[in-house]
């Protein structure tokens, strides 16, 4: 139990270290970024600054209190019941005289009601969509005097001209009114022995009616020229009853003068059959069989029964009839629903081509609570919508050619699109009434049950875009405001945002409910934008009373804004909120509908007025950074400018510049404005892309530095501003690229400026650099404000790019391309040239002493030495880099300070920094000619450096084959270097040196083993397979290594295979940093292919090593013996047993003698002194813990300890 506890110990510890290790690798502090990284990200920031912000402030209503309240956001309908008509019917003596209304009937001009004593009221009325209709006129009473019974009026139609009025009675007769003369101009009597239902004209001369006992006629009226009188030239029967009583018909018509799309709806069920077709027209109608009507010869008409409704074409000139399609009553609709149709006539047409216009025609069918969308194009119904309602239609038109107008039982007017969404709806219904009193029936239809059934399509009529609905007792006119009378009712209303959101729809050309406007966006906006003006200055205008009277209120000091700051900041504050909100609509409204003259002139004037010019620069810049507001005239940018300046808002003003379009900006103005605030990446900006000046800007900028005492941070913005122009990028980010013709001229220009001499003579920097090397170039401001920075964006100046040639058909141009970009690499070499040239006068590394810079005077504290020892680092490894690049040559002199530099700075010991300086060296080897280097003195350097590889080169170079080997088998770090070069000289040497050479190789094959039993292995493979029995002998020295050699060739034998993980490993952190060699390529691609190698012949070999490597095995790795026993066959392990149990090896001489079919020795074996070594496991668990406490133990590796115990006790 006691050993129980200590092990549970063990497990806690192990899972404490492991949470302690993620909580220590989450607090590793991160890598601390360069100041140029950093400027260059403050720059990215500065560039996306503002990206985030939502342009919009009309989506942030004003809170006004107080005043302005109204109704909330009116719909598109406005529902009046206050007219002549209503008030006529309120009247007893009306009453008394004419009985109660029945029916309803429209025309462009009248509007006429149908009494139950038989008169006929008519009110002329000249139909406007722009105003409400004017129903002022005096009223007319049409009556037949001579009738003896008063038969109440059942249906009534106006035809297309309006001269004439077809009215049905209760008891079957009919008369067709002469409006203009206000007399009978026929009576027919005979004809219907039923109540005359439904009444429509299909043509000026001829009208389709129908009875409640399902009889349909059409008549074919006549005037006869001399009487002028009106006749029935003919009667044709088109229903008797007996198959369906026909509840309503309704005839698709064509008008070619309204509006100017051509469309004309006609409707049945509540519309169509008080119109005849939409009214409002001015020229005469036609059939579809006159003209270039698509239906020759013939009108098409629905006739609605109970079960369904049949479409048919009647023939003008026979009595034929077309069929053209039945739709039956919906699966859901109820038993008997009566229903509701509406045609819609349109023509698609452009102007240049008339003749081919595509005639399109769209019908509407509501039944019950299920309404469906028909498309008619060339004589075929084609379905295009359909959907549900929530309560039963009792009526159905179109209003203007986009527009369905759906009634239900609920009293509601519901608008549609043809696709079906709803656009609004509207309660008809007036307050403290019900269904029944808002709308007429008649119930002359029963269903098959007998029950009557209420049909309503005699008391609803359309014209245009008003809709009449007739009751009890009065007219409800149900109107679709025009857009500017619902503009003004939502300002009434005191919604100015709604108001001014549906302005900018419909200027965008959403036109959804709108039915007095253009087609094309274009016209749109000419038609609107002068209305749209005055609602905003109105809104301005609102706002700013609204602020002035509040003010006033509070301080009683008529707003003073003193008065006001000393009574009540949150009031101020509340102040400024309201004109920001107030700003940002003006704003986005101008910018919106493109009048930022109006913005700029006479919005601005009305803040800068009431003292909130500010507030309105402010609201600008959401619109200016959005890219939406791309120029500002001279003063409003002065002003803009001006007010951050006063704030410290620098760099969002500077942010707004670099948005905005430069060629419609006063470019003298806005620089002079960025030199005076300082606002130099604007300032950039504008050169760089105004004038495509690239040199200026750093001029500038320079300019800045060279007058500063300390780093700053100007500094940093020159050099990213540098490196974005020599990687071919715009500055500031995120602008986009240089061309890629222009980038080479752009380089050598910034580098030349760089390299000329300093015109400040006077700065501090100036004086130091003169003083120790004779010149200041302008680049040396740049070295002592950062060393490293200024060096590494010199290297992107000089840079390979790696343009893909342009595909281009023509060889020759392709060749000539080659050529320049040959020509532009020479070029670059020789300004590489100049400034490495520079920058080595410039720290002296021409003369023996380096020179040391002192900027500012002695006396100061402020005063600083440079290079410092890092600087003169970076210069030495720039010089370097550029001259292992193959386009730089140095001086012997340079040369030697820089082997000097790299040799002298390091220690023995094997780290990154070492190895780099070694790689340094090597590549300077690999382009600089022997001859200009002393042999001698740089092996003297590299020996006390401890550079291996380098040592190795030169002794190579020497032809000291034995002391190169010598040297590179020193080099631990990257063992390989040692077995290329014996590789290389394998092959290489002939004669006594190689013979020499091999006999060295294997009497250090001990060492090899030792530097990498892999790589020594494989150079045995290659070269000394022959001399096996001669390397066996040098291991005898060395058992260690015997077993390392004997074990790798084990490896081999088992697998195939031998892990170079560890070698390639570290050869890419070396090929990272861009020290690569062929050579070494060339050695590790013959590694990967080392299972090619292995040669059969091996096997015979390794029967002869197997016994000696048991020995070592169990001798070195005691545990691995079983598993390698494990792999061979029985016939190999006779002799095996022995050094099992010499070297104490229980499991393997168990496994062994089990083989052997000795069971019982082989459990012997395992039982064998058990009991002690558990004893002395748990003693040596015991006599670890007792020393060490519970926090050192969380300090140790457990898994290392647990290892440790279980070893002693196997």
């Amino acid at each position: 139990m006691k050993s129980e506890r200590i092990i549970d110990k063990v497990i806690e510890e192990t899972l404490e270290i492991s949470r302690m290790a993620e909580k220590n690798a989450e607090k590793k502090p991160k890598v601390p970024i360069k100041p140029l990284e950093w400027a260059e990200e403050l720059e990215k920031r500065q560039a996306s600054f503002g990206q985030h912000w939502e342009e919009g402030a009309a989506a942030q209503p004003m809170r006004l209190q107080g005043i302005g309240k109204g109704q909330p956001a009116i719909g598109y309908m406005q529902i009046e019941v206050d007219n002549p008509i209503t008030r006529a019917m309120a009247s007893p003596s009306f009453r008394q005289e004419h009985g109660s209304p029945q029916v309803l009937a429209v025309h462009r001009s009248y509007i006429a009601m149908g009494m139950s004593n038989g008169s006929v009221i008519i009110v002329p009325s000249k139909y406007s969509i722009h105003q409400a209709d004017d129903t002022n006129a005096k009223m007319l009473c049409f009556w037949n005097q001579g009738e003896k019974t008063q038969s109440p009026v059942t249906a009534m139609c106006f035809n297309p001209q309006g001269d004439l009025l077809l009215v049905g009675y209760g008891d079957g007769h009919m008369t067709i009114w002469d409006v203009q003369k206000a007399t009978a101009a026929k009576v027919i009597y005979g004809e219907h022995t039923g109540a005359v239902v439904h009444v429509c004209f299909i043509h000026q001369s001829k009208a389709i009616t129908g009875d409640s006992k399902g009889l349909v006629l059409m008549h074919t009226f006549s005037i006869i020229p001399v009487i002028n009188r009106l006749t029935v030239k003919g009667i044709q029967r088109l229903f008797d009853g007996h198959t369906g009583i026909v509840l309503s018909a309704c005839p698709l018509l064509a008008n070619e003068s309204f509006g100017s799309g051509n469309q004309t709806t006609s409707s049945s069920g509540g519309h169509g059959s008080m119109m005849g077709g939409v009214v409002g027209v001015d020229s005469r109608w036609k059939f579809f069989n006159e003209g270039s009507s698509p239906m020759e010869d013939g009108v098409t008409v629905m006739f609605i029964m109970h079960q369904h409704a049949l479409v048919v074409r009647l023939h003008t000139n026979t009595d034929h009839v077309d069929h053209i399609e039945t739709f039956s009553r919906p699966e859901g609709a109820r038993e008997g629903s009566i229903a509701y149709a509406a045609w819609k006539y349109t023509s698609s047409s452009s102007d240049s081509s008339p003749i081919d216009e595509e005639r399109v025609s769209w019908l509407a069918l509501a039944w019950d609570r299920q309404v469906q969308v028909v498309k008619f194009v060339k004589s075929k119904m084609i379905k295009h919508k359909d959907w549900k309602l929530d309560s039963v239609s009792v009526g159905v038109a179109w209003l203007k050619d986009k527009m369905l107008a759906v009634l239900n039982l609920r009293g509601q007017l519901c608008l549609f699109s043809k696709d079906g969404s709803e656009l609004r709806r509207t309660i008809f219904i007036l307050d403290g009434l019900v269904f029944d009193d808002s709308i007429l029936y008649h119930t002359h239809f029963s269903n098959r049950f007998g029950n009557p059934e209420r049909h309503f399509n005699n008391s609803v009529a359309v014209r245009g875009a008003t809709v009449y609905i007739l009751g009890p007792s009065f007219l409800t006119v149900s109107r679709l405001l025009p857009w500017k009378e619902r503009i003004e009712a939502l300002k009434r209303a005191g919604d100015w945002m709604g108001a001014m959101d549906m302005a900018m729809k419909l200027y965008d050309g959403h036109t959804q409910g709108v039915v007095d406007l253009p087609r094309k966006v274009d016209s749109i906006r000419e038609a609107i934008v002068p209305s749209l003006l005055e609602l905003l200055l109105s809104y301005i205008g609102y706002v700013f009373e609204y602020i002035s009277i509040a003010l006033s209120n509070h301080t009683g000091k008529g707003g003073a804004a003193d008065g006001l700051i000393d009574a009540d900041r949150s009031l101020l504050t509340e102040r400024e909120e309201q004109y920001a909100r107030v700003g940002g609509v003006a704003v986005e409204f101008c910018v919106h509908i493109g009048r930022n003259d109006i913005l700029f002139d006479t919005v601005f004037s009305k803040f800068v007025a009431a003292q909130s010019g500010g507030v309105f620069l402010e609201a600008l810049e959401p619109y200016i950074l959005k890219d939406m507001l791309g120029s500002l005239p001279p003063e409003i940018m002065q002003a803009l400018i001006e007010h951050y300046s006063g704030k410290g808002w620098l760099q969002r003003v500077e942010q707004c510049i670099l948005h905005m379009d430069i060629s419609s900006l006063d470019f003298n103005q806005v620089v002079r404005l960025c030199r005076e605030h300082g606002l130099y990446g604007a300032l950039i900006y504008l050169f760089n892309q105004g004038l495509n000046d690239f040199r200026t800007p750093l001029e500038e900028l320079l300019s800045v530095i060279q007058n500063a005492t300390r780093k700053d941070a100007t500094c940093y913005r020159i050099l990213v501003y540098l490196k974005y122009c020599f990687q071919g990028l715009v500055f500031p980010p995120g602008h986009g690229m240089i061309p890629r013709a222009q980038l080479h001229s752009v380089r050598r220009e910034l580098v030349q400026f760089m390299l000329e001499e300093s015109k400040m003579l006077t700065s501090e920097v100036f004086k130091g650099f003169s003083s120790s090397s004779g010149k200041c170039p302008n680049i040396c401001y740049l070295l002592w404000m950062d060393t490293e920075a200024t060096l590494e964006v010199v290297k992107c100046a000089f840079a390979q790019a790696n343009f893909k040639p342009t595909c281009t058909p023509d060889a020759s141009v392709s060749k000539d391309e080659d050529d320049t970009n040959i020509e532009r690499t020479d070029s670059q070499n020789v300004l590489l040239q100049s400034v490495v040239d520079t920058i080595i006068h410039i720290i002296g590394l021409e003369n023996e002493a380096i020179h040391s810079v002192v900027v500012g005077t002695a006396e100061s504290e402020e005063s600083e030495l440079w290079p410092s020892v890092k600087d003169f680092g970076y210069i030495i490894e720039f010089v370097s880099f550029s001259i292992s690049s193959k386009r730089v040559k140095p001086s012997q002199r340079v040369l030697k300070h820089i082997l000097k530099y790299f040799t002298s700075s390091n220690t023995p010991k094997y780290d990154d920094k070492n190895v780099l300086a070694q790689k340094e060296v090597l590549q300077l080897f690999n382009v600089v000619p022997q001859a200009d280097w002393n042999s001698d003195y740089v092996l003297h350097l590299c020996l006390d450096a401890h550079f291996h590889q380098a040592c190795g080169r030169i002794y190579t170079a020497r032809n000291q084959n034995l002391s190169a080997l010598d040297s590179y088998m020193k080099d631990i770090v990257e063992p390989y270097h040692a077995f290329i070069f014996i590789n290389k000289k394998l092959f290489q040497l002939t004669g006594d040196e190689a013979l020499s050479f091999r006999s060295t190789v294997i009497f250090r094959f001990v060492e090899l083993v030792n530097l990498s039993r892999e790589c020594a292995f494989v150079l045995f493979l290659d070269h000394f397979q022959n001399e096996i029995q001669q390397i066996l002998s040098e291991f005898h020295s060395d058992n260690r290594s015997h077993f390392l050699f004997l074990k790798t060739a084990m490896e081999v034998h088992l697998s195939g295979k031998l892990d170079f993980s560890a070698l390639t490993a570290r050869n890419h952190e070396i090929v990272a940093r861009q020290y690569f060699s062929g050579e070494i390529e060339d050695y590790l691609q013959r590694l990967s292919n080392f299972s090619k190698l292995f040669d059969r012949n091996l096997v015979s070999i390794i029967d002869e090593l197997f016994e000696p490597y048991l020995k070592l095995l169990c001798q070195y790795e005691p545990r691995s013996v079983l598993k390698f026993l494990e792999t061979f066959d029985s016939n190999r392990l006779d002799g095996c047993l022995q050094p099992c149990l010499d070297y104490g090896v229980t499991d393997a001489a168990a496994f062994l003698q089990e083989r052997r079919g000795y069971v019982q020795s082989a459990l012997a074996l395992v039982l064998a002194g058990l009991d002690e070594k558990i004893s002395q496991f748990i003693t040596s668990v015991e006599n670890v813990f007792s020393h060490i406490s519970s926090k050192s133990i969380s300090e140790i590796e457990q898994p290392a300890i647990v290892l440790k115990m279980s070893s002693s006790g196997a």
